[in-house]
């Protein structure tokens, strides 16, 4: 009976420290299933603390505004005139109290081209370019500025009209019989004029 009682309990104790097979498999399980939570629980959290890429919308080029500009400033026919402004200088007189010694100086020193000399009454034209003259003469005041226009009657009614006074009526100073200046019996009529300084200024149409 003791050797059997023996025998019960050593059933007994390798029963109790002998796991089966399948409690084994449920012990080394359960580690398994435990790891494999948390890993989950990380994924889910990384995959709400990553936002969703946000769609581009294409946007529509928006057009630069251009830039200000300065207002154009208009200039009204009054302030041009009518067609008779003095833009083109036509002549340029210098005194010349010995006309021998300027036509020298001019001609020969400064090498201007000669057109014609006309004694008496004493005077000397030179070319200058662009069809403008020198005059040299005697009489001639400091300095002449001779403007040509298109209709010398219109441009003296236009400047009384602005206060210019004038010294005689627009009149022909000379016809050019010879074609010294251009084309042979051309007429220049002049019509003369001070400016404040009293330097002699004159229009000019050639006819």
């Amino acid at each position: 009976m003791a050797g059997g009682k023996s025998t019960a309990r050593t059933k007994k104790a390798s029963s109790a420290k002998a796991p089966t097979k399948s409690a084994r498999a449920a012990k080394s399980a359960k580690p398994a299933a435990s790891r494999a939570r948390p890993q989950t629980a990380r994924a889910k959290t990384t995959a709400r603390a990553k936002p969703a890429p946000a769609k581009r919308t294409a946007r529509a080029p928006t057009a630069k505004a251009p830039a200000a500009k300065a207002p154009a400033r208009r200039t009204t026919a009054a302030a041009r005139g009518s067609g008779s402004a003095l833009d083109k200088l036509q002549q340029v007189a210098l005194t010349a109290t010995n006309l021998d010694a300027s036509v020298d100086f001019y001609r020969d020193t400064l090498g201007l081209k000669f057109i014609a000399r006309f004694d008496p009454p004493g005077l000397a034209f030179f070319g200058l370019g662009s069809g403008v003259r020198l005059l040299l003469s005697a009489t001639a005041s400091q300095a002449s500025l001779y403007f040509q226009v298109d209709n010398v009657d219109a441009a003296v009614k236009e400047l009384r009209g602005r206060g210019v006074r004038f010294l005689q009526q627009p009149q022909m100073i000379q016809r050019d019989e010879a074609g010294d200046f251009g084309k042979k019996g051309i007429e220049e009529w002049m019509a003369f004029f001070n400016d404040p300084a009293g330097n002699l200024l004159a229009l000019v149409e050639r006819r």
